[in-house]
């Protein structure tokens, strides 16, 4: 699917391919409007892949990895196919991301036919400690109430008393809970909103996907919630799923800032221990992705 460009991003190509004597070759979305979470105020996040002269590959200091600039409502990551080839050769989510994404922007069939051999050739064990972590991180950042002492977090709140908090100590979830006055301790700043537990969820159904399945998931996230019950070996939690379907609906609405709470709970995020027998396996074959960096090196600008 090839879409119309969001604004700046012309503009932020030709600065790319101007600043660092390149050619830009493929151009796609990686934000919330791939994911289909956008809202009508929702900037535009777009990776793209650019080329330099074959010469600048063979001289110190002339190789630019990776240019980052924002050009109107358009955030822009642009790789050399250099280090975008050595990302997806381990795996990289974010490259993986980019390969899966279904709003393109530059088609460059050279990438096309690398997504179509190997990107669902991944490492299972790395895309799920991803995922895993991204919702992990979210989650006691912005959604779990905590208590601090001396600004550092020692209490996770359980529960709301009357004058008080039920807690448990932070370094011990599983452990006894005790009750604290309430003004012994400083609360923790908290981002409740619909779009934080929003990427909490997405992040844990995306990891169990992965760990079930060993394929990458669709990164429209409504038809990947629509396809839940058709993909053979995930059953993710019925309820995980209608909290992800109605947060995804009031994103959508431009309902993003809006309160919360913990729609989620400490519980339905995935294990940091999955077997590495049965997840350690696979990896995207380096010799296709260097053909594929010899590919794009003839389209260098001369």
């Amino acid at each position: 699917m090839t879409s119309d460009d969001p604004p700046g991003l012309a503009d932020a190509l030709a600065a790319v391919e101007r600043d660092h004597d390149a050619r830009v070759v493929a151009a796609r979305d990686i934000g919330s409007r791939a994911w289909n979470l956008h809202s009508p105020l929702s900037d535009h996040d777009v990776a793209a892949l650019f080329v330099q002269r074959p010469a600048a590959y063979a001289r110190l200091g002339d190789v630019v990895d990776s240019v980052e600039r924002t050009e109107g409502e358009t955030e822009l990551r642009a790789w050399n196919v250099r280090r975008f080839g050595e990302l997806l050769a381990d795996s990289n989510p974010t490259a993986l991301e980019f390969c899966h994404s279904p709003l393109v922007y530059r088609a460059y069939e050279p990438l096309s036919a690398l997504v179509a051999d190997v990107a669902e050739e991944f490492g299972p064990m790395s895309v799920y400690h991803h995922y895993r972590s991204l919702a992990t991180r979210q989650y006691h950042k912005y959604l779990q109430q905590r208590l601090l002492d001396g600004g550092e977090p020692v209490f996770v709140v359980v529960a709301d008393l009357d004058g008080a908090y039920r807690v448990r100590p932070v370094d011990d979830p599983d452990g006894p809970t005790e009750r604290v006055p309430t003004d012994r301790y400083e609360v923790a700043t908290t981002d409740r909103t619909v779009k934080r537990a929003l990427y909490v969820v997405r992040g844990i159904l995306y990891a169990e996907y992965v760990r079930d399945t060993h394929r990458f998931p669709p990164l429209d996230f409504g038809a990947f919630l629509d396809s839940i019950g058709e993909v053979e070996g995930f059953d993710p939690d019925p309820e995980l799923v209608a909290t992800a379907r109605d947060l995804a609906e009031r994103k959508r609405a431009g309902d993003g800032d809006a309160l919360v709470g913990d729609p989620v709970g400490p519980g339905a995020l995935p294990p940091e221990h999955i077997d590495p027998e049965t997840h350690a396996v696979r990896g995207i074959p380096r010799e296709r992705v260097n053909a594929f960096i010899e590919r794009a090196l003839a389209d260098a600008p001369e």
